[in-house]
């Protein structure tokens, strides 16, 4: 089975934290492009219109970025992206809001601040692991059915939807992505599916 993998969120996380009168909140999401992370900060912008600051980071495979959004530079988006990277998370993206309570952190303060909140999201998590491979669709007759389970399991393969019964078995199956099939089959594009989701043949 040579399938890619990375670990990334189940589902969305929320938490709250004071340091020092600031009251720091952490949202992060799953996120499999940067459109999805372009959207995923709308929408914590909106909601937390009237904080103080609204910063970010996030990392989709080799693609990062991050943002201080108006702290001084280099003491927010950066230890958040940190955070994610010391995390091992993959396809994740991470705003850190900050409501200011009157008491000035300094710079080793902030790095120290946005650090610690967006690990303590992190680690709080429940962690997925994800396959990156291929759907495909392939049709058999009732009696080749036991000779084609066979070979999938031997492959290593899952079935990304239970069979379905009709005049003919149709199999939607997950493979990796520069597997060959030497049967009739139909390619439904490339994805990333959830190691707990996907059925075992």
């Amino acid at each position: 089975m040579n399938f890619k993998t990375f670990i990334s969120i189940s589902s969305d996380v929320r938490r709250r934290v004071k340091i020092k009168r600031s009251e720091f909140i952490v949202s992060a999401q799953r996120v499999h492009s940067e459109i999805e992370v372009k959207n995923f900060l709308t929408k914590v912008a909106k909601e937390f219109r009237d904080a103080s600051h609204n910063c970010w980071a996030y990392k989709i495979g080799f693609l990062e970025s991050s943002s201080d959004a108006g702290e001084p530079s280099g003491t927010a988006g950066v230890p958040i992206l940190g955070s994610i990277k010391s995390s091992r998370l993959d396809r994740i993206a991470v705003v850190v809001t900050r409501y200011f309570g009157g008491i000035k952190l300094g710079i080793r303060g902030l790095i120290d601040a946005y650090s610690r909140v967006a690990a303590l999201a992190l680690d709080s998590a429940k962690k997925v692991r994800f396959l990156i491979g291929k759907k495909i669709v392939v049709e058999v007759g009732y009696p080749d059915l036991e000779k084609m389970m066979y070979k999938f399991r031997k492959a290593g393969y899952f079935y990304a939807e239970p069979p379905q019964f009709t005049e003919k078995i149709r199999l939607e199956l997950f493979i990796p992505q520069n597997a060959e099939i030497d049967i009739p089959h139909k390619e439904l594009g490339i994805c990333e599916l959830s190691e707990e989701k996907l059925i075992h043949i």
